[in-house]
């Protein structure tokens, strides 16, 4: 089936790829999509008010596919670019393409065929890291097989529980192939105006996901670059974004009394690691963060070796 035929069938997969200044990676990015062997696909760019070549580059791959439909908007970050292109999207499932990353090419088909076999909630997978610079300070582990049951029909609420006690909870929207129907009842929307926006999308579809099956293949690509939002220097920025988001996920435990155990235990892990990867902040930014989380009633949650460590460690 070639993409014009495609393009006329209803698509199985909506892709939404928020795009902002990765003229040097789009190709290669928008490459892995448009030769997915599931050739029944929506392919939704929102340009978040790139300033390099990214614009002429989306035009020139739609003029060449028409699955791919686009939008321009000023730039206000990839969630709510996320948030604008689920309003676009039609398709059956939804997944997150990232604009300067990779996806294998069978990832999209081997996902649909395991989420109508088992109609899932919401199938996950895992990633292997590719690096701009071989001297590259930043290491990531995105793989899980082995520490989660294949074969098993998780429920959101174990599944979290199993993840976070082994430290194998990732957040990330590209490790996440979703039913769209499921999609529009249990998430919100990705808050505008953070960063780690993603901690909301991942709590959501787990908390309230019934069936989820997990692939233990790194079906992504995730490319660490410099400049990136993971590997900038962590700020108040960080603080801000992670302050932002605990407290409305600590909001959620008290609308669902089900939910508060998990919720504390999610809270314990990531602002630990969060006043953990601190050290280097400034004392007065420091101090900045220690009123914060005190104000928020978040400080509870951060063990006192760790705040001491925070503290006094540079």
């Amino acid at each position: 089936m070639n993409n014009s035929s495609a393009a006329n069938l209803s698509p199985k997969v909506s892709v939404i790829m928020p795009i902002y200044n990765t003229e040097a990676y789009l190709c290669e990015a928008l490459d892995s999509i448009c030769n997915q062997t599931l050739k029944e696909l929506e392919i939704i760019l929102i340009n978040d008010g790139s300033t390099d070549n990214s614009q002429h580059i989306i035009e020139e791959y739609a003029q060449k596919d028409n699955r791919i439909k686009y939008n321009f908007q000023p730039n206000q970050g990839q969630g709510v670019a996320r948030n604008n292109g689920l309003q676009l999207a039609t398709g059956k499932y939804i997944y997150f393409m990232d604009s300067d990353d990779i996806l294998d090419i069978d990832a999209l088909e081997k996902c649909y065929e395991i989420s109508e076999q088992d109609k899932v909630d919401f199938v996950f997978f895992d990633a292997v890291t590719i690096y701009d610079s071989p001297n590259s300070p930043h290491t990531f582990d995105y793989c899980r097989k082995g520490k989660i049951d294949e074969q098993k029909l998780w429920n959101g609420i174990e599944l979290l529980n199993h993840e976070l006690k082994h430290y194998i909870f990732f957040v990330v929207p590209w490790l996440h192939f979703t039913n769209h129907s499921f999609l529009k009842k249990a998430f919100k929307g990705f808050p505008s105006g953070i960063i780690h926006e993603d901690q909301i999308f991942a709590m959501q579809i787990m908390l309230n996901a019934q069936r989820i099956r997990y692939i233990s293949q790194p079906y992504f690509k995730r490319r660490v670059r410099a400049k990136s939002t993971m590997t900038n220097k962590f700020s108040m920025r960080n603080i801000e974004g992670y302050a932002t988001v605990s407290i409305q996920i600590y909001s959620w435990s008290q609308l669902n009394k089900d939910w508060a155990s998990v919720i504390n235990l999610y809270l314990i892990r990531t602002l630990n690691s969060v006043i953990w990867l601190g050290q280097k902040m400034t004392l007065l930014e420091k101090i900045e963060t220690l009123c914060r989380f005190r104000r928020l009633n978040l400080s509870k949650y951060v063990t006192l070796k760790n705040w001491i460590i925070f503290c006094f460690k540079n």
